[in-house]
């Protein structure tokens, strides 16, 4: 990440790179001085750090990497970048053996039935060459050069640690002291004696369950044996079983789950037609198995193990490369392989001042069993963590959201009658309409030819709403705080429906549970407060002008009985999250 980004934006912005630029190279009558006066890494964190060349190329061939002088540490170091690309992909997928033969008579080493994983080594070559190309460590290590005595080191992290590490067996002949660190590299990078050598000069790290160490050929196939014959054991419909396992288990019941789903292996019918050809498939793998050799992670291994399993302390200890000869399948395969908490590990654990990595039959791991059990919380979409009764608050929570919405916004929440008393006393009949929330909706003549205002069956109801004119009426509390609780209703409702919908593919923490309740509940009660509005100046007794004074009455109109049906889904939907809460 530092060598794509950071670098490459430094690089731009105070080493007078071109935006379009791919390369970061020296030119020739640089002098040392001026490389420590203008190429400083101090806008990054970096004060005692040179960058002297970088590469920002990434293609299926090339690989973005970096040269840089560690002046406190005496240090020139190579960092490499990891998989970011789909040509990164492309070359972690080429893990088959390549021989080492040619690029052993090239580079000055004996690579006479060496193997090394095909896609890494085309990588490093290219390194090589590129290295080679721009004379980048033959100026820093020729004789005028004041890091001529410096170390050499090679690191990067993932499929940038293999390239490390093969790229440190291609520069060793000239560089017989160099040091390589491989942060979680791939686990298939050198035939096992190679493995063995390259403990002098490589060390390789690995975190927890990472997955990327692990991911060879073999364990590869390897799962797919195991998912071939835990299909094979399944006695229940496939779909049945594939909803059954989404849903996270605790430890407890996992006995009983998988006897309620599997057979047991000698049970399995092994006269099928997908018996018969998986056997036919495994003795093939098994012929062409033979005849290609197993590759390794190189050199010594720390092996960094949560033993607190909450990710507060980490233990190291000197690892075989074969104890990753299995795919671990847990919640932390792909999180271990993140960098910033590996980076925050290795600082805490200081292995190269204080601590010492301990042999493996030393480590402790904490696993006493607790009175009760950790509960187990994976997000799984739609696994159904609380059963069927989530799906069904959810189903709720959404229709009453949704009546909520209708109510509030249109403009017939209630039917409007009007009695009109003039200065004189008399009392005439008003003009009935709908009103809302928000706006009102008056009738209109069913002819425009023959119309009597008066007479109701000249009238039908508009179609369209009209906001409230400000020269009407006031809003007075009731009206104000109905308006305001339909809002809230809306709002809050909103939320709770996300709520429920997290829940229905992980498990809620109590607490989480409570606030689902509360939030439905204040849902509806704001949903009933809303027929305040009846009570409202718009219902009521009004003062005109001219003398004159209105007396209105309202009922309830669709948008009304929306709102109604909104209160009552609330409420069926809180007994449901009551249900879920009693679960606890």
């Amino acid at each position: 990440e530092y060598v794509y980004w950071h670098f490459r934006l430094v690089a731009i912005e105070h080493f007078a790179l071109g935006k379009e630029e791919t390369r970061f190279l020296l030119s020739s009558d640089t002098t040392w001085d001026l490389i420590r006066e203008k190429f400083s890494l101090t806008s990054i964190g970096l004060d005692e750090s040179l960058l002297v060349y970088a590469s920002f190329h990434s293609g299926l061939v090339s690989t973005p990497y970096s040269v840089l002088v560690d002046e406190m540490k005496e240090t020139v170091v190579i960092a490499i970048r990891g998989t970011i690309s789909m040509e990164d992909w492309v070359i972690d997928l080429q893990y088959v053996p390549s021989p080492l033969d040619k690029v052993g008579d090239i580079c000055g080493f004996d690579g006479k039935g060496r193997l090394c994983h095909k896609g890494v080594l085309t990588r490093a070559k290219w390194l090589y060459n590129d290295l080679k190309k721009y004379r980048v460590l033959k100026q820093l290590y020729a004789e005028d050069s004041p890091y001529k005595e410096h170390n050499l080191v090679v690191v990067g992290h993932s499929l940038g640690g293999g390239c490390a590490q093969v790229l440190s067996l291609l520069l060793r002949p000239a560089f017989p002291g160099l040091k390589c660190y491989a942060y979680e590299p791939p686990g298939c990078i050198f035939e096992d004696d190679l493995c063995s050598k390259s403990k002098e000069w490589i060390t390789s790290i690995v975190r927890g369950d990472d997955v990327v160490p692990r991911l060879t050929q073999p364990n590869l196939e390897s799962l797919r044996d195991e998912f071939f014959d835990v299909t094979a054991q399944i006695k229940v419909q496939k779909i049945k079983a594939f909803f059954d396992v989404r849903a996270p288990c605790p430890d407890s019941h996992l006995v009983s789950r998988n006897a309620r789903i599997l057979c047991r292996k000698a049970q399995i019918d092994r006269d099928t037609s997908f018996s018969e050809k998986l056997r036919v498939f495994r003795n093939e793998r098994v012929e062409k198995n033979r005849e290609s050799a197993k590759l390794y992670i190189a050199g010594k291994i720390i092996h960094l193990v949560d033993t607190t399993g909450d990710e507060t302390k980490y233990v190291p200890y000197w690892a075989s490369p074969y104890e990753f000869n299995q795919v671990v399948l847990s919640s932390k395969m792909l999180s271990d392989h993140s960098v910033p908490p590996l980076v925050q590990i290795l600082k805490n654990l200081k292995l190269d001042e204080t601590h010492e990595v301990i042999a493996q039959q030393n480590v402790a791991v904490n696993d006493d069993e607790e009175e009760e059990e950790e509960e187990v919380r994976v997000f799984v979409c739609f696994s159904n963590p609380h059963g069927k009764i989530a799906f069904l608050v959810l189903v709720f929570c959404i229709a009453a959201w949704i009546a909520n919405i209708w109510s509030s916004q249109g403009c017939k929440f209630v039917q409007r009658t009007t009695i009109i008393t003039n200065s004189n006393g008399t009392i005439s009949p008003g003009h009935d309409m709908s009103a809302g929330m928000w706006a009102y909706n008056l009738r209109e003549c069913i002819s425009q030819d023959i119309c009597d205002f008066d007479d109701p069956d000249h009238l039908q109801e508009s179609e369209h709403c009209q906001p409230y004119p400000d020269s009407l009426f006031e809003f007075d509390a009731n009206m104000k705080v109905a308006i305001a609780s339909a809002s809230l209703a809306n709002f809050i409702g909103f939320i709770a429906i996300g709520l429920v919908l997290f829940s229905t593919s992980m498990k809620l923490k109590k607490h989480s549970c409570v606030a689902l309740i509360a939030m439905i509940f204040i849902s509806c009660l704001f949903g009933g407060l809303q027929f305040l509005f009846l009570r409202g100046v718009m219902c009521g007794h009004i003062e005109v002008v001219d003398g004159r004074t209105v007396d209105a009455s309202c009922t309830l109109n669709k948008d009304g009985y929306a709102a109604v049906a909104a209160v009552v889904l609330w409420f069926v939907a809180l007994v449901g999250s009551g249900v879920m809460l009693h679960t606890y």
